[in-house]
């Protein structure tokens, strides 16, 4: 559990050193208003009470004293405030986000498939993350001539713990200027159209064969199953309104039978099966 709350923590808002930036929140009861994470990764924790949280205009979700909140850059957040409630945030520079995760070895297990489909983490206060958050508090509030030193020691400290957990990591390399995950980015936000691999490898300096064998090991998969799987994904979700016809095409598939066929293949239905399935479930 984190230390009780103190005044202290109020003279901290807004300390900063090369690796992290500190705000501090002190939220009256029945409050209501938005923020938005600008350039860096934001990890959150609330000192005392709790809040109602909407991301991005429609995921809902409470948090409380128990959670920590990591963020992505340019998320929009609306809070309702039922209690008064004080939080603090963390602001994760980059350049140590990408420094951590050089440095270290990740085991096997630890790996995963990056997903962008979550643009957030709620995680839990327990343990080494709990202690990460006290040791940095505890620097910020000291008069050591090497406090500056000793936030951003412990700041990496937290960066490693937070990598423990595999839902982290497409959030913590947001901004990464690496190039698969520049090319992630890339990716996701122009699902809908036709993206040539090719082109995006040059557009890194990078040989298609050079691009893919790094996307895989990174990923786990190669990039032309990545683009399917998330057009597939994004299928299931357009077809609970449109044709199976209308759906291809503005997924980027002229030849109808190509995706009724790689479909079925994911799911083990068609798309007109699962147009029936979904509204006959509703």
């Amino acid at each position: 559990m984190l230390d009780i709350f103190d005044k202290k923590l109020e003279k901290i808002n807004g300390f900063e050193t090369n690796n992290v930036k500190i705000l501090y929140y002190d939220l009256p009861k029945n409050y209501s208003g938005d923020y938005k994470s600008y350039s860096y990764t934001r990890f959150c924790t609330i000192l005392s009470g709790y809040k109602h949280v909407t991301l991005n205009n429609n995921r809902k979700f409470t948090y409380t004293n128990n959670n920590y909140l990591l963020l992505p850059s340019n998320s929009k957040v609306h809070m309702d405030i039922e209690v008064n409630t004080k939080a603090v945030v963390f602001e994760l520079n980059d350049e140590l986000v990408s420094d951590v995760f050089d440095k270290i070895d990740l085991e096997e297990e630890t790996k995963e498939v990056v997903k962008s489909t979550n643009n957030y983490f709620l995680g839990q206060n327990k343990h080494n993350i709990s202690e990460d958050i006290n040791n940095i508090f505890m620097a910020s509030k000291s008069n050591d001539k090497n406090s500056f030193f000793l936030i951003d020691l412990y700041a990496q400290k937290l960066v490693y713990d937070l990598i423990q957990h595999k839902a982290t990591h497409h959030i913590l390399n947001a901004n990464s200027s690496h190039p698969i995950y520049i090319a992630l980015k890339y990716i996701n936000e122009n699902i809908e159209s036709n993206i040539n691999i090719k082109q995006l490898a040059n557009d890194l300096n990078m040989s298609e064969s050079n691009f893919s064998h790094l996307f895989k090991k990174i990923t786990g998969i190669k990039p032309v199953q990545y683009i399917k799987d998330k057009k597939l994904e994004l299928a299931l979700q357009y077809l609970r309104n449109d044709s199976v016809t209308e759906v291809a095409f503005n997924l980027g598939y002229s030849n109808i039978s190509y995706f009724i066929k790689i479909f079925r293949e994911k799911y083990n239905m068609t798309p007109k099966q699962y147009k029936l399935n979904y509204y006959e479930k509703i």
